[in-house]
């Protein structure tokens, strides 16, 4: 790959180039930070497991020092893309508040111009993602009808034949797994209950492009924003509803840059129900004895700064109490399974994270874990199993749903 063929790494040297490399991503550690990088911690943690090491990785590619290698795709796809580096790294532009060394920027673009350039030297499990997004419309191979078999005897409106205010999408993670489905059908029964006009696409829904975005096909993810968002504006809905953290920061943060704009105004779940509950169109009338912890998604937290809303829901949830974990809100520790790091060395990392995150629920009291984003379920579910005392792992929908009576 030669520096001409570097585009997407090029478009962010500014990024690579603003890094004094101090470290402070791989070795900060205070009362409210127990570590920065999730990877380097459930690693050796060799420079090339975090962002400085990246950084440098970038850097050498940038002036000829490092050539393309299966080492070098396997060290920039060990990363959650979780964006905690830039949290607590200083260097950040004092008039926008926007971070001047954006990691998740170079690894995405680094993964770009690899699978662009030498897709040889990445590992084929990602490459097949791709290839079932464009066979199937989704990375998990699960034909296109089963992401409306949820909506089956439900009477819910089709977005494509009716008008309505709200459109509820599901994402492919959560009505292609058959452990998340009943999500799909409480989301919407929650949503019939305060009275919301709202409709779904079934099995029309699209892929929103997230996943493939952070693999690195960065054409492929354009496609496809494109696509939907001609899909999206043509429905004529004013308000598109989430259920997955990753759609939602994908539909808020990229879509945004896109040359045609997305006239929806795109919500998570979490952020529409705390508005219903302000508005009391939600009452909840049964009592949960439950001590939870809140783990906050990347996507949803850090990515896009919702961190209030699921709090308030909870507060209001009679019976629940609410307990925070030493590292919380902006400082979360990722769950793991972000950037596909459920695919990297066969998910054995992203585990590995998870039952650290696990583990921090368990020394704040908690007797269960909730959150808001399916990746996030799947990874904490796999790896509280590993713990001498489980955890069961709840998505906020499951305790809105249980305190709601007709639901």
């Amino acid at each position: 790959m030669s520096k001409k063929q570097m585009t997407k790494l090029s478009a962010v040297k500014s990024y690579i180039y603003n890094c004094r490399k101090c470290g402070v991503c791989g070795g900060k550690v205070t009362a409210r930070v127990p570590y920065v990088c999730p990877v380097r911690e459930a690693t050796p943690g060799f420079e090339h497991f975090y962002s400085r090491g990246k950084i440098i990785i970038a850097q050498g590619m940038l002036e000829g020092s490092i050539t393309p290698s299966a080492s070098l795709a396997e060290a920039m796809y060990s990363c959650t893309l979780c964006g905690n580096c830039m949290t607590q790294c200083g260097a950040t532009d004092q008039e926008t508040g926007q971070p001047l060394v954006n990691t998740t920027k170079i690894v995405e673009a680094m993964r770009a111009d690899l699978l662009e350039h030498n897709p040889e030297f990445v590992d084929p499990a990602y490459q097949a993602l791709l290839k079932s997004t464009r066979q199937y419309d989704n990375p998990w191979g699960v034909p296109r009808t089963t992401k409306g078999k949820w909506t089956k005897g439900l009477g819910l409106k089709d977005a494509q034949k009716e008008r309505a205010a709200v459109l509820l999408f599901t994402g492919c993670t959560v009505p292609s797994n058959p452990s998340l489905l009943e999500r799909a059908k409480k989301a919407a029964a929650i949503l019939n209950k305060a009275g919301v006009d709202f409709a779904v696409l079934g099995q029309h829904e699209p892929c929103c492009g997230s996943v493939q975005k952070r693999i690195g096909d960065f054409e492929l993810a354009r496609e496809m924003m494109k696509k939907n968002i001609f899909l999206f504006n043509s429905i004529g809905c004013d308000t598109i509803v989430t259920l997955c953290a990753g759609c939602c920061s994908m539909l808020k943060n990229e879509y945004a840059a896109s040359e045609t704009a997305l006239k929806p105004k795109a919500y998570h779940l979490v952020e529409f129900l705390a508005k219903l509950v302000r508005e009391k169109k939600l009452i909840f009338a049964i009592k949960q004895t439950r001590t939870v912890t809140y783990h906050d998604p990347c996507h949803l937290g850090r990515h896009l700064g919702v961190f209030d809303a699921p709090r308030e829901i909870l507060q209001g949830l009679p019976g629940i109490k609410l307990v925070e974990r030493s590292a919380t809100r902006e400082n979360t520790i990722c769950c793991g399974a972000g950037g596909g790091m459920r695919i990297f060395a066969g998910g054995t990392i992203a585990e590995d994270i998870g039952v650290k995150a696990a583990m921090s629920a368990q020394h704040a009291g908690a007797e269960a874990i909730v959150s808001a984003c399916p990746f996030c379920e799947l990874n904490l579910d796999a790896a509280v199993k590993r713990l001498d005392s489980p955890l069961p792992v709840y998505d906020i929908i499951d305790l809105v749903s249980d305190a709601l009576t007709g639901c």
